[in-house]
């Protein structure tokens, strides 16, 4: 595409979010600012998407920005968010004015064969691998389209990517895995709206009709938690009931551990408790793996929200160092596997 798009669309990501980003491109473009990053990573879709994707390309009777939110529910539908990378991020607390977390370049962002085969064996995937395979995908459906470009949008620490798409008509970024929030992977499984689509330039207005069209018939909030929360705003229960419960309906449709952890985490927090992150292992995994859970207090009594076991249970924060790892950001694991 023209470069001009490009340069355009980093302009308005400052304007929106900031200037610490960078866009990674996959092939040379001749672009040599140093906001922009060749990615050593080709970029590459999974046999069944590859095929979704080509039934779309076929698909003559729906418009771009349809089978662009097509991909994406898919993706949110088939896959779910690795949590494992987070156990291996490094906290950096050498200016004590500026702590911050480090990402590891070897899991998901700096891949080899052996990685991409290991990852075949299940759906859990990172940012970096959403990123690279959701923008292969858009770029397929453009094809040989000069006012459309797919690229990746990423902070310049590597802590999280992001798939941008900018051309003549509009720039929107597309974040199903924001970490920090419950995902659009989780919510899509739910049946509810979007939430993780940020337009930046709509000139047409066509993107936001198709996200306004696939949001139609959809809620924000599943009606039973929202029932749940209307009864704890009667007092017509207690809060460990009210968390036991929305634990319940989540169960109901068969969230992952990742997806449990923050819709529960945002419960919780919506409610001015404050959690505290701690690791377990998944004894059952093929590989060695962890996934995040929480403790929380209520009244002195400390609880603890097992996204494993998807229960919450009373317990005494000094037992539970034997089945449990706290701030694993503060040491060195090698990691093996994919």
């Amino acid at each position: 595409m023209d470069n001009k798009y490009i340069k355009k669309f980093y302009n308005e990501i400052c304007e929106s979010i900031g200037k610490d980003y960078k866009i990674v491109i996959e092939k040379d473009i001749g672009l040599k600012e140093n906001w922009i990053e060749y990615d050593k990573v080709k970029w590459e879709m999974e046999e069944q998407l590859e095929k979704f994707v080509d039934l779309l390309k076929q698909n003559a009777n729906m418009n771009f920005e349809d089978k662009i939110l097509k991909i994406y529910e898919y993706i949110c539908l088939n896959y779910i968010y690795d949590a494992n990378v987070l156990f291996f991020f490094r906290k950096d607390t050498s200016d004590p004015n500026n702590i911050k977390y480090i990402a590891v370049d070897w899991y998901g962002r700096i891949v080899d064969e052996k990685w991409t085969q290991k990852r075949k064996n299940h759906n859990r995937r990172i940012c970096y691998e959403f990123a690279r395979f959701y923008a292969k995908a858009i770029n397929e459906l453009i094809e040989n389209n000069e006012e459309k470009e797919a690229c990746i949008v990423g902070d310049i620490d590597n802590l999280h990517y992001v798939v941008g798409l900018t051309g003549k008509d509009y720039s929107v970024i597309l974040d199903l895995d924001d970490f920090n929030s419950i995902k659009d992977l989780t919510r899509l499984k739910l049946g509810l709206t979007i939430k993780g689509i940020k337009i930046l330039r709509d000139e047409t207005g066509k993107l936001q009709n198709a996200i306004n069209e696939f949001n139609k018939n959809r809620n924000d909030e599943l009606l039973e938690i929202e029932e749940e929360k209307e009864k704890l705003k009667r007092k017509n229960t207690n809060q460990i009931n009210y968390f036991e419960n929305i634990l319940k309906i989540l169960k109901s449709y068969n969230i992952d551990p990742q997806g449990i952890f923050e819709y529960m985490r945002s419960i919780i927090e919506h409610e001015d408790i404050e959690i505290e992150k701690l690791w377990k292992e998944v004894k059952d995994a093929i590989e060695k793996r962890y996934e995040r859970c929480f403790i929380f207090n209520i009244e002195g009594k400390t609880y603890l929200m097992d996204s494993i076991k998807k229960d919450i249970n009373l317990v005494k924060k000094e037992d539970l160092a034997k089945d449990f790892i706290f701030n694993p950001a503060e040491n060195e694991y090698t990691y093996y596997g994919g």
